[in-house]
């Protein structure tokens, strides 16, 4: 341990996977609490814009980082002192600049783990966390700027039912957390994990609960001025709010028919069909059960198209 920042890079993997073997039940809290102090991932990974000649070191830095993790994968799975111990090390960080971009990735680790133990300490661990401000989204943000690509698209599953969670929550200091952590997916991972966070969205949406469809039509409304190209493709699934509405409010109407209407008449071909959707229920005044000159709907649409 007392050697270990002196450790080559593509050594660290090997000798981290001794330590966590190495100990004993009485010991672990203190073994991992150091590891954790002393395990400074951030220096093993390279900026994305690089010399050519820093493209092969970069694949080894990554390479590392993801044997380093996968150690600590391992040892939390088959040892329940383990997993407890890290919980135990990142509760007891009391402070905003001590929580490193490793704290938040063994968490999605612990989550990932089989046993339910581990996901509900995880879980309550990064609520409590979020809840007292000692992780923030800058922290979230250099996480997935740069681990995307190198560890965290494994972790998805985890990331995406902690973001449920958190949105779900009746504790309205957590929420953002979790509407930051479906942003930062559906921008860093691919078309499967878009397809899974936008499904996951509009579930919000149609789960009636007021705090919950606000954050998830607001999130919806930012993607696709964000990523029009991308939640264009995903359309058909925003139209299915539509069977819905009786659940929603005429703000909240009015924001999806906004959504709608940006995705319909956007530069995508791909939202044509909500075109004639939209082009039939201008027809139809009695649509929303409202007088057609409060019409939330016409009058976004109204908006949008001018």
């Amino acid at each position: 341990m007392a050697t270990l920042a002196a450790v080559q890079l593509e050594d660290l993997p090997v000798v981290v996977k001794f330590i966590l073997h190495s100990v004993s039940a009485s010991n672990a809290y203190e073994v991992v609490s150091n590891l954790r102090q002393k395990l400074e991932l951030e220096q093993c990974v390279l900026p994305p814009v690089l010399q050519a000649s820093q493209i092969r070191m970069k694949s080894k830095s990554s390479d590392s980082v993801t044997l380093v993790l996968d150690c600590i994968k391992s040892a939390v799975r088959f040892q329940k002192t383990i997993s407890e111990a890290w919980l135990k090390a990142i509760e007891s960080v009391g402070d905003i600049e001590d929580h490193k971009v490793l704290d938040l990735l063994v968490l999605f680790i612990l989550h990932c783990t089989n046993a339910n133990q581990s996901r509900r300490g995880a879980e309550r661990v990064l609520k409590l966390k979020v809840r007292t401000g000692l992780m923030q989204e800058a922290l979230l943000q250099k996480t997935f700027r740069d681990y995307s690509q190198v560890v965290m698209r494994g972790y998805f599953p985890s990331i995406l039912a902690l973001a449920q969670s958190l949105v779900r929550s009746p504790d309205p200091c957590v929420v953002p957390f979790g509407g930051q952590m479906y942003r930062h997916s559906f921008t860093a991972f691919d078309s499967y994990c878009q397809q899974e966070v936008v499904g996951s969205l509009v579930t919000h949406v149609c789960s009636g609960v007021s705090g919950e469809v606000d954050v998830a039509l607001e999130l919806l409304c930012s993607l696709v001025m964000e990523k029009p190209s991308e939640m264009a493709l995903y359309a058909v699934f925003v139209k299915g709010i539509l069977d819905y509405m009786d659940n929603l409010t005429p703000q909240q109407i009015r924001r999806l028919f906004h959504l709608l209407s940006r995705l319909a008449f956007g530069q995508q071909q791909q939202g044509s069909h909500i075109q004639v959707l939209i082009h039939a229920l201008l027809h139809i005044r009695a649509y929303l059960y409202l007088p057609f000159s409060t019409n939330p709907f016409v009058s976004s649409c109204r908006t949008t198209c001018t």
